[in-house]
């Protein structure tokens, strides 16, 4: 059985449009600076992009720092939301035979916990998550096929036999709330990050294809919880 103590820090990103700071409760203090609404700004990824940023993401972080009290048998509770969105479009045309169009979007939490004045890492468990992924293809074999009628009989003349399909694959994988386990090595202060990373990709073998990752409102909290006997 674990007893939580109510040693706990909670960091709040506030939808302002200027820069603001949050401010958490007496036993921590809130470690990061945000500016607008949204912790990542949004990435809009199109079929043919040529800019890097497009597939390497963006990244941000929630944070708090907190002073642990000496104990035996401590082990911290982070849980964290995020607000997030993903959007993925696709197109084709018909006419061309054959075409794909794949579009991806994802959102991982990565945590980081140090402690000390020399930032010495923690375990944390599990060590990412994701929060937020989705990956859209749509597929299509349209030949544009045309029926003409016969000058004779006036009856509709099939030219193409072949069947025109179109197909959706979508997969989708959430949490937006976690809860992860990090080590107490001992009384003193700890520095506790959530590392966001936020990537887009988009291909197409016809016309169009786009991506676009966000992430808006997020928080963090940590408690000090001791095993009880």
């Amino acid at each position: 059985m674990k007893k939580c103590v109510l040693v706990w820090a909670v960091a709040l990103v506030l939808t302002l449009l200027v820069s603001a700071r949050a401010f958490a409760q007496s036993a921590g203090s809130f470690a990061g600076d945000f500016v607008g609404v949204d912790i990542i700004k949004t990435i809009v990824c199109s079929a043919g992009d040529l800019d890097l940023t497009c597939s390497s993401g963006g990244s941000a972080f929630l944070g708090a720092t907190i002073k642990a009290p000496a104990a035996k048998s401590k082990v911290f509770l982070i849980g964290a939301s995020l607000q997030t969105g993903i959007l993925t479009g696709s197109q084709i045309a018909g006419g061309t035979g054959k075409q794909s169009s794949t579009t991806t979007g994802s959102i991982v939490v990565t945590p980081e916990v140090t402690y000390g004045p020399h930032g010495k890492k923690v375990r944390v468990w599990p060590p990412a998550v994701t929060f937020d992924e989705r990956s859209q293809t749509l597929t299509a074999n349209l030949l544009g096929c045309l029926t003409n009628l016969d000058s004779t009989t006036g009856l509709p003349v099939v030219s193409c036999t072949e069947p025109e399909t179109i197909g959706l694959i979508l997969s989708t994988l959430s949490a937006h709330s976690f809860n992860f386990l990090a080590e107490n090595v001992g009384s003193g202060v700890y520095t506790v990050k959530l590392n966001i990373g936020a990537t887009a990709t988009a291909t197409s073998s016809s016309i169009a294809a786009k991506s676009q990752v966000g992430v808006g409102v997020g928080i963090v909290g940590i408690e000090n919880c001791v095993r009880a006997s």
